[in-house]
């Protein structure tokens, strides 16, 4: 049987709330938007404007790569346009659908909501699991070096 397209149970309302879990995690995923979220954070319930965020964000990627970007006017310049336009078009909106940011598309400007700072602390224990993952790592790895350099001296 099919379902009555006017039958009041039949429709989901639009309620308004932000996505479930996964949609949340998904958000996450992305180290950029993280990065947003930790950007925002530090700025204490200020609006920051798209252009201010990308020109962080291209900084903060710069220093970690040794100031590469730094030494080159044009590439620097082409970095922020990329980065704002990702902004603007992918990262900003996904965390806004989630409630992570208010995003004012009149005045270009992103604010950290309650519902980021929660996913935020999400996003410190995403951002930890690496290491804790490549510390073990890196005890196995050494425990079958040692298991192998053993067989081969014996």
């Amino acid at each position: 049987m099919l379902p009555v397209i006017s039958d009041p149970e039949s429709l989901t309302p639009v309620t308004g709330e932000p996505a479930g879990d996964g949609s949340q995690f998904d958000a996450l995923a992305d180290r950029r938007r993280r990065a947003v979220l930790r950007y925002l954070d530090d700025r204490d319930a200020e609006s920051v404007s798209l252009p201010d965020l990308a020109d962080h964000l291209v900084l903060e990627d710069d220093a970690d790569d040794g100031g590469a970007l730094a030494s080159c006017g044009d590439a620097l310049f082409g970095t922020r346009r990329r980065v704002a336009i990702t902004l603007r078009h992918s990262h900003v909106p996904k965390l806004a659908d989630v409630g992570a940011v208010a995003f004012d598309i009149d005045s270009n400007t992103v604010a950290l909501t309650e519902r980021g700072e929660q996913l935020l602390a999400r996003a410190d224990d995403i951002d930890a699991e690496p290491d804790a993952e490549s510390e073990a790592e890196r005890n196995a790895n050494g425990a079958a070096r040692g298991r192998a350099a053993g067989t081969s001296t014996s």
